[in-house]
């Protein structure tokens, strides 16, 4: 490969390669989001930083070539320069540029799992803050001769003991 498309096929592998090591910690996060291991979640978060800050470094990068020569530094100038490029070279980089568009869904679709994950959890803890306070509107309870109902005593349960 000649000059500039050698170096942006370089930036696509290790803009792979991080995306590869992002998603795996993703799926540690995920599983440690379900365990509720805070610890691993803490841990696995600082692990996830420096990788997110190296896939900016290499978009970065990945730009700085295209601008160089001529190309804007977008989904439509990277077309453009591969299709400007001999056949086996614009082979390779369209192959490695699939690779990297199918890791960085898989990478979208965890977040977003481990998200839903997080806004779960964040929903039954308000949820039992809200119980805890004697504030929640939407509590079902027994009345105090026993019938159902979901009329709740709106003194903190706290105050009760």
């Amino acid at each position: 490969m000649a000059g500039q498309a050698q170096q942006l096929f370089t930036v696509l592998q290790a803009e792979y390669k991080t995306s590869a090591d992002l998603l795996e910690s993703l799926k540690l996060e995920r599983q440690a989001l379900i365990d509720a291991d805070i610890d691993k979640v803490n841990e696995i978060s600082e692990k996830k930083q420096p990788l997110v800050m190296q896939l900016e470094l290499l978009g970065k990068q990945r730009e700085v070539i295209l601008q160089s020569v001529g190309f804007n530094p977008d989904k439509t100038g990277l077309s453009a320069f591969i299709s400007n490029q001999p056949e086996k070279q614009s082979q390779m980089l369209k192959k490695v540029l699939t690779q990297l568009k199918k890791m960085a869904e898989a990478c979208r679709q965890q977040n977003q799992l481990n998200g839903g994950i997080v806004n779960v959890n964040r929903q039954y803890v308000q949820r039992a803050m809200s119980i805890f306070r004697g504030r929640d509107t939407n509590a079902d309870a027994y009345g105090p001769g026993g019938e159902y109902t979901n009329q709740v005593v709106r003194q903190p349960l706290l105050g009760r003991v």
